[in-house]
């Protein structure tokens, strides 16, 4: 079985089904004043190809398995009846954002862009929760914008989010298991997707990932997920791998 298929993605799913660890969104786990003792939060980040992340959210529908999508609001994203149809089967809908990034490290422009692009997002579905796009061929690190105390305040009093997943999760005993740069290795290819966990969970493959998830699964984890990379067209599945590692060699030498 190839990695980075609908199919190896649901033994994924299935795995941690098997093992009675629960799944929830991020807003229904960041409402809570203590959190469970055991859970998998799933966390797409719909990049690109929306329509992929439509199909990985049906087979999570099919599974019963409930997860949540960042959209990033740019035309070959932001895709209203998509996102839509993937908030009618009971998953959650985030805002993407990248605004330090598109105001070139301007931090009040990029409040703005902020709240201007959550608009466009909240006259289509509810967004309670948050998450930064690495932009990782910039140098700008979006989560800046909120780590001025009132920004801050701003993002989650007037603004009504929860929280940004980045700045406003405990992260000492989760797992994060990432995908970026289409491997299970979170120091390799990834400039900027990182949190700081005391749990290793990188994998040198994904049976070293499975068996982790059907042997010795973590209590408490976190999958993140770019359904960009994730299809069981073979065509596009060679064009993506061509294309993640033609991104990994950029980060490189950047």
């Amino acid at each position: 079985m190839r990695d980075f298929t609908l199919e190896s993605y649901s033994s994924y799913l299935k795995a941690i089904k098997s093992n009675g660890i629960p799944f929830y969104r991020f807003d229904d786990f960041m409402a809570m004043p203590i959190p469970p003792e055991k859970f998998c939060l799933v966390r797409h980040d719909v990049d690109r190809k929306p329509i992929n992340a439509l199909e990985m959210a049906t087979l999570e529908k099919d599974l019963g398995v409930v997860s949540t999508y960042y959209f990033r609001k740019k035309p070959q994203t932001f895709k209203p009846d998509i996102i839509k149809e993937i908030a009618a089967m009971g998953h959650e809908i985030g805002y993407h954002y990248e605004s330090l990034s598109d105001a070139r490290g301007d931090m009040k422009k990029a409040v703005a862009l902020y709240e201007r692009d959550l608009a466009a997002f909240r006259k289509i579905t509810p967004i309670k929760t948050t998450s930064m796009h690495g932009r990782p061929l910039l140098p700008y690190d979006n989560r800046d914008m909120w780590k001025d105390e009132g920004n801050h305040r701003h993002l989650i009093e007037n603004l009504k989010i929860l929280g940004e997943v980045y700045l406003d999760i405990d992260y000492s005993d989760i797992a994060y298991i990432n995908d970026t740069g289409r491997n299970w290795t979170s120091g390799k290819s990834n400039k900027r997707d990182k949190v700081d966990s005391n749990i290793n969970a990188d994998f040198e493959s994904m049976e070293a990932l499975l068996y982790c998830l059907t042997n010795n699964i973590p209590n408490k984890m976190i999958f993140q997920i770019h359904p960009e990379r994730w299809t069981d067209r073979k065509v596009e599945w060679l064009q993506q791998k061509m294309k993640d590692g033609a991104i990994n060699l950029a980060k490189m030498l950047r």
